[in-house]
């Protein structure tokens, strides 16, 4: 009976074995849990509004060029004289608050997520800028010598009022986090204007006294001509790209940061961009 007793004992040892084995190879199967994705799934549409400030850069040197180099061919005693040298605008720096909505729908491939949004904005932004500089030359006109007095004064103005945007967006999904990048064409309502205007007066040469435009006589060599141009209410096309980051608060609910640059194609060779911070809250659907 002693060998039962052995047998007994051999099944008591070895029974939990299978099981082992079995979980082994449940294991060498792949059976166990997968992890969950570290990714939050912002496929579908979304709307939400920001709030932000633009820093413009605003230059102003080109506008007089055109009606300058028009101008100086309309009058004999403008040759040899540079008209074109006489200082003009400059550029200047300005900031305004700005504000708006957007909108858009994105497309999720596992942690890849790519976007299409629309964004409008309302800004404030507006510049003047005006210059006038005059300048004596000698010139010989109706068989005499003349001192004559010239004068360029150059005005310009720009003004933003509203601009949208369509954007494409590249995102990388991390947890509650999408970080992206983004580019696209924006459409501007800028207001502008801009002016030229030269004159000059002589009077014979010498001078007991600094010409006086006021007091020359009417027969004396001289004359004024003025080129403007004004537009109000038409939109220009210009360029965008950034950097931004989108976290989900909630399930439908994220809250957003973005830095962009703009370039404004705007009119009469006006160079106007902007840097751009903005602060955004939006719901997915």
């Amino acid at each position: 009976m002693r060998w039962v007793s052995w047998v007994i004992c051999a099944l008591v040892v070895l029974g939990p074995v299978p099981r082992a084995f079995a979980q082994d190879f449940d294991i060498l199967r792949g059976a166990l849990p997968v992890a969950a994705p570290s990714y939050s799934n912002w496929s579908g549409p979304y709307v939400g509004g920001q709030l932000g400030e633009n820093w413009y850069g605003v230059d102003f040197t080109h506008v007089a060029q055109p009606y300058i180099a028009t101008i100086s061919t309309l009058d004999a005693n403008f040759v040899g004289i540079p008209l074109s040298q006489f200082p003009r605008l400059s550029s200047l720096d300005t900031q305004s608050a700005v504000y708006g909505g957007f909108a858009g729908y994105n497309y999720q491939f596992e942690d890849a997520v790519l976007g299409l949004e629309f964004d409008f904005d309302k800004s404030d932004e507006s510049d003047n800028l005006l210059n006038s500089q005059s300048h004596n030359y000698f010139i010989s006109a109706n068989g005499g010598l003349y001192e004559a007095k010239y004068t360029v004064t150059t005005e310009a103005s720009e003004a933003i009022s509203e601009y949208g945007e369509v954007r494409a967006r590249f995102g990388w999904a991390f947890h509650n986090f999408l970080p992206y990048a983004f580019g696209g064409l924006t459409y501007a309502q800028i207001n502008a204007s801009s002016l030229v205007n030269v004159n000059y007066c002589s009077e014979p040469s010498p001078l007991p006294a600094p010409v006086n435009c006021n007091n020359a006589p009417a027969g004396n060599p001289g004359g004024n001509w003025t080129m403007s141009g004004q537009t109000s209410g038409k939109w220009y096309p210009g360029y965008t790209f950034g950097l931004g980051v989108d976290y989900a608060v909630l399930q439908h609910l994220f809250i957003r940061g973005e830095a962009q640059y703009i370039a404004f194609n705007a009119p009469y060779g006006i160079n106007l961009t902007a840097v751009s911070a903005h602060l955004g809250a939006g719901f997915r659907f």
